[in-house]
């Protein structure tokens, strides 16, 4: 059973985290990273910080990005990673206090050019228990069911 990975999805944008990521951390435009429970998808005020005034390349997403930040409508961005009700799980506890680096959980999407469909990793309970097993954290079943 996976645990984190939904069905495929299509973006309303063709989003290059490659381009992005070579520029800016990926908590500037998931800001909950380091801070809640819940990384967060990036409402459209994030990206009107570079891309407000002034296109930032020519690419026909960009103009479509142009038309949301004109219309002040946010990008409705689709999860990739969905927990079951049952399963809590703090981005903040795994990224400030267990320094997990983004790449562990969601492999390398930084380096995409192209939103994929679906998680690029298959996140499983029994990695979570390994994880925490590795690095001496409680696998008590309340730890993480809710």
């Amino acid at each position: 059973y996976e645990f984190f990975a939904g069905a495929a999805v299509k973006q309303p944008l063709e989003f290059n985290h490659k381009v992005h990521t070579e520029l800016i951390q990926c908590e500037e435009c998931h800001a909950g990273v380091k801070k809640s429970g819940s990384a967060g998808l990036p409402d459209i005020k994030v990206c009107m910080g570079c891309h407000g005034d002034t296109p930032v390349t020519d690419s026909p997403e960009e103009k479509k990005l142009s038309n949301y930040i004109n219309s002040k409508k946010d990008i409705r961005w689709r999860r990739l990673y969905e927990n079951p009700v049952h399963v809590y799980f703090s981005h903040n506890r795994h990224v400030s206090v267990g320094k997990l680096a983004c790449e562990k959980c969601h492999g390398d999407i930084g380096k995409t050019a192209k939103p994929p469909g679906k998680a690029l990793v298959d996140m499983e309970m029994s990695d979570c228990i390994t994880c925490h097993q590795r690095n001496k954290v409680d696998t008590s079943c309340i730890v993480c069911h809710k």
